[in-house]
């Protein structure tokens, strides 16, 4: 979908695009748009977004692809509401320190936070970009160190001191069960 405005995609099921230029859904120069109530299952990546501002993601499935969603430049003010995000290898990934992208109350199947007051949303904000995916993204090579002990442990350092993802690029109130 490219060059468009004002679009609504409303319940459809984007399911096995594999390869290096497969897409469940590429949106290039897309503005004021809806995405709701969609299934991204098994892609090489879910959603492809560039140059695509004001668009509102909301109840949407992310299932076992190998990006959910790849962000690639000057995307602003976009909405990421009660998505569910189940066993991707990237949730999120992004090319740039600047985000002004809203991600709230998303279920994120990596999220390891927890919930003292027993409202459904984690006490401790979650994010979603990981080290390893900026690192993939600078040279592709080194995603066959995807599973290995390597990836778990520069993951770990950005998420006890991030450095190379976006500062605000965080989901203050991740649901601790799947949206409905």
């Amino acid at each position: 979908v490219m060059f468009s405005k004002r679009i609504k995609m409303l319940g459809n099921t984007f399911r096995k695009n594999w390869g290096t230029a497969a897409f469940g859904m590429l949106l290039k120069e897309i503005n004021d748009a809806e995405i709701i109530g969609n299934t991204f299952e098994e892609n090489t990546i879910g959603i492809n977004i560039e140059g695509s501002n004001r668009i509102i993601y909301k109840n949407n499935n992310f299932i076992r692809n190998g990006w959910a969603i790849k962000v690639l430049g000057a995307c602003y003010a976009n909405t990421f509401t009660k998505n569910n995000f189940l066993y991707n290898s990237f949730d999120i990934s992004y090319n740039s320190k600047l985000n002004d992208n809203l991600f709230d109350q998303n279920y994120w199947s990596d999220y390891t936070g927890y919930d003292l007051d027993k409202n459904g949303l984690g006490d401790v904000p979650y994010r979603p970009v990981k080290l390893f995916s900026y690192i993939v993204n600078k040279t592709p090579e080194t995603i066959v160190l995807l599973r290995s002990l390597f990836m778990d442990i520069i993951d770990f350092s950005e998420k006890v001191s991030p450095v190379f993802t976006p500062d605000k690029l965080l989901d203050t109130r991740p649901l601790m069960k799947k949206a409905p």
